[in-house]
């Protein structure tokens, strides 16, 4: 039994009773489908077919590619649409795409050499590391759309690229937990101090005042910990007391406001144990904890955004 002939264009087997085919470097070729064909004449017809000599690997088939409906490329037209992503300077405009299909170094040369054969495209370069294309061009003569077009021409598939946004989102919640450690850890060390110097063993020659003072630097020490840098652990019991389930968070925040209120009354009466350098070291070390793991996962979401 002979083995199926392979498509020129993608590589992969044409099937029985196939007659896709198109002229290539002078010899007709056998292609798989009407996509693999449509590309390759498109690829002649534009001057670019030496692509064919100088590719490593087969390109990929355009019926794998991600389908682009022609209302969802019109929609690229709008100003609104290309506003996160579009800088206008004079009468260019500037944008970063996402190629889909790129195969090895070839592709970058044949999608650069075809959109700077368009009279509109004044440039354009792709990073082949990240399949990122970098495109200047007179969006007024050519729309966006057609440009995404005329990449789709040549087998390849591009949309407007922008930074993962949950990556995004995740680095910021980091600098606001990165914040919040910050501030429980310089202030519990203060407060800690404070609440030390009222203990019998170090308040020697200690005056009821100074003893009355420092419980009140201790508790102003402690409001901001409790306040800010131990706001998740409340947000979150609050949520999971209206959804009825019992998480750390909850037992987390019976503890922290439990020692805090226990502190106030001390303060204010003088009457039992400052509690405040205990809710200060027990935010520190779960904010340590929580921080830690945020990072964790944010280089997990960056390896898989490169991905």
């Amino acid at each position: 039994m002979t083995s199926p002939t392979s498509c020129y264009h993608c590589a992969l087997p044409v099937p029985p009773g196939s007659r896709f085919t198109a002229v290539i470097l002078g010899e007709r070729r056998e292609l798989c489908c009407p996509g693999c064909q449509a590309v390759a004449e498109a690829i002649v017809a534009g001057g670019l077919e030496s692509y064919y000599q100088h590719r490593s690997e087969a390109s990929a088939n355009p019926e794998a590619l991600p389908v682009q409906l022609v209302d969802e490329l019109a929609l690229y037209d709008r100003a609104d649409v290309q506003k996160p992503f579009v800088r206008h300077e004079g009468d260019l405009a500037e944008t970063t795409l996402l190629i889909e299909g790129i195969s090895c170094a070839a592709c970058g040369w044949l999608i650069e050499k075809h959109l700077r054969s368009l009279p509109a495209v004044a440039e354009a370069r792709l990073n082949l590391s990240n399949h990122r294309l970098q495109v200047r061009w007179a969006d007024a003569q050519l729309p966006l759309s057609q440009l995404l077009s005329e990449l789709r021409q040549i087998g390849y598939a591009a949309h407007p690229y922008q930074a993962d946004r949950a990556a995004e989102q995740l680095a910021g919640e980091n600098r606001l937990a990165l914040r919040q450690l910050g501030v429980a850890g310089l202030l519990w060390f203060q407060a800690m101090m404070a609440t030390m110097a009222t203990w019998p063993e170090f308040n020697i020659d200690l005056s009821p005042e100074l003893h009355v003072i420092l419980r009140w630097v201790a508790m102003f020490l402690t409001t901001p910990i409790v306040f800010y840098s131990c706001a998740p652990f409340f947000k979150g019991a609050m949520r999971d007391l209206r959804t009825r389930h019992l998480t750390m968070d909850v037992s987390v925040s019976l503890a922290i406001g439990g020692a805090y209120l226990a502190g106030i009354w001390t303060a204010i009466t003088g009457v039992g144990e400052l509690y405040f350098d205990a809710v200060g070291m027990f935010a520190l070390f779960l904010l340590a904890g929580r921080y830690l793991e945020r990072r964790a996962r944010e280089r997990t979401a960056a390896a898989t955004a490169q991905l």
